[in-house]
């Protein structure tokens, strides 16, 4: 658990997250439970937790657009 609770305080800069956690965000992702997905193909695992990222960090930089054209 230590390395998991590094690897969220530091946004992933430092630790890893066990295959598990990685298994237990795509599910919330998708809004299935986490036990019928782990009987999916690991694909599905991957698209969501791609489509997670990708949501996440553009939404990262439109909080620093506004930001930025809000002057600070």
């Amino acid at each position: 658990m230590k390395t998991l609770r590094r690897f969220l305080a530091t946004e992933g800069a430092m630790g890893e997250a066990p295959v598990w956690y990685s298994l237990i965000q795509a599910a919330r992702y998708l809004g299935v439970p986490p036990w019928d997905l782990a009987k999916k193909p690991v694909w599905w695992m991957r698209v969501a937790l791609a489509a997670q990222s990708a949501e996440n960090a553009a939404g990262k930089k439109s909080k620093k657009v506004t930001r930025d054209a809000n002057g600070g």
